[in-house]
């Protein structure tokens, strides 16, 4: 499902995002290790042929596109992917493969690419409970 949403701060076009914890819906854009809510509009708020385009997909306020559980779209990535890699956020939001040793994610890779292109995904935000045993 795609969602619109409000930014909570600057949020880069294809990048993840999450809910803001201080208000009802609000996302701000991922960091490194966190949760995932789901994926910003892959365009820029203005025309990005314009002088004005600032590079942004929104900023605080305005309204944000998010694409959630379930939806095929574009992430920007910040590494190396690989076709069927589980993807968390960077610190900028951009997608980088899951290693071995972490257990969340935010997508799963539908096509493989290198830092700075955008790829087909599949949001699919997974967090890992421990149970305590």
């Amino acid at each position: 499902m795609i969602f619109s949403m409000k930014a909570g701060g600057n949020i880069n076009p294809a990048s993840f995002v999450k809910l803001s914890t201080t208000a009802d819906g609000v996302v701000l854009q991922s960091g490194d290790g966190e949760v995932v809510y789901g994926i910003a509009q892959p365009g820029t708020r203005r025309t990005p042929y314009s002088s004005l385009d600032d590079g942004y997909a929104a900023i605080a306020g305005e309204d944000v596109q998010v694409f959630g559980v379930g939806e095929e779209c574009y992430l920007r990535l910040g590494g190396t992917v690989t076709r069927g890699d589980r993807i968390d956020p960077d610190s900028s939001g951009y997608g980088t493969t899951v290693t071995a040793d972490q257990a969340n994610y935010g997508a799963i890779a539908l096509q493989s690419g290198v830092s700075g292109e955008l790829v087909k995904v599949l949001v699919s935000p997974f967090l890992q409970i421990s149970t305590g045993s």
